[in-house]
């Protein structure tokens, strides 16, 4: 057991702005089934998010915890977990194999802590609509959506970041004196309107 007392970090949230036609073009042309109208929906008033950003103490990483995907970048960032894609193999090495190399479409939308693990969605079959996380080293039955559609994936997310962002093990890395990252786990978010970051 640690004797070191909580790291109190402040985050900022980056919301995207208006998609533009060529990623509406896109969205339009994957979102076919009736499951998929909240993602195309979102998308449609808002292009992708950062969450949790740490932007204090100075020594953290200012990576989001979750970079959900501009509709533009959507295939080229999915193309990254298919065929020789740089991340593949974190899809190939486990038993996620079996869910993304058969004939459903799916889409890798949202990067989890800088990658590589990632959220993704089915465009096609039984899972149309569900929600997956895609990690190399899965701690729960990934092969089992985290949520069964897009808005209550959502809700999940805002009703306690702190326990989504555990679940899909996204950390805050920190650099100590010694030049090495320190991963700490979001335990609660405070709120101060007098500090919050915007």
């Amino acid at each position: 057991m640690s004797d070191e007392l909580p790291l109190k970090v402040l985050v900022r949230n980056k919301l995207g702005g208006q998609i533009d036609k060529k990623g509406k073009k896109y969205l339009e042309s994957i979102c076919k089934e009736t499951g998929l109208k909240e993602f195309n929906d979102f998308y449609s008033s808002l292009d992708g998010f950062e969450l949790c950003i740490p932007v204090y103490p100075p020594s953290c990483t200012p990576n989001p915890g979750i970079k959900m995907i501009t509709a533009n970048n959507l295939q080229k960032f999915t193309d990254q977990y298919t065929g020789k894609g740089k991340w593949a193999w974190t899809i190939d090495l486990n038993k996620s194999k079996t869910l993304y190399r058969g004939n459903n479409k799916w889409v890798a939308f949202a990067e989890v802590d800088g990658g590589p693990s990632c959220l993704t969605i089915f465009l096609t079959g039984e899972n149309a609509g569900c929600i997956y996380l895609v990690s190399p080293q899965p701690h729960f039955n990934i092969l089992k959506p985290i949520s069964k559609s897009f808005s209550l994936f959502l809700e999940r997310v805002v009703k306690d970041p702190a326990a989504f962002l555990r679940l899909i093990r996204s950390y805050v890395s920190v650099r100590r004196s010694d030049g090495q990252n320190y991963g700490y786990v979001p335990m609660s978010y405070l709120t101060d309107s007098n500090k919050s970051a915007q």
